[in-house]
């Protein structure tokens, strides 16, 4: 069975969706009833996933890159963004 936080990333990786934790777990659910067999080929399957991630990051604070410090200056900002086109 797949944890919470491996449905968290399987669903921002595949779809872009950042979901909370109960949205990992939804999606972790899914996969292991799809694995054992209790979904026909000819299903349809909707996931309701409602809550944002960033409700909850310090559960996926393990996974993400520690965010920068900045003043709260234009400069700083623009330095930043040009930065990340790098």
């Amino acid at each position: 069975m797949r944890t919470w936080s491996a449905g968290i990333r399987l669903l921002a990786e595949e779809t872009g969706i950042f979901t909370e934790t109960a949205g990992g777990v939804t999606v972790a659910a899914a996969l292991t009833l799809a694995r054992e067999g209790r979904f026909r080929t000819d299903d349809e399957v909707v996931l309701c996933i409602t809550g944002n991630g960033l409700k909850t990051t310090d559960a996926v604070a393990p996974a993400l890159a520690a965010a920068p410090l900045i003043a709260p200056r234009l400069a700083e900002v623009r330095a930043l963004v040009q930065a990340a086109d790098q």
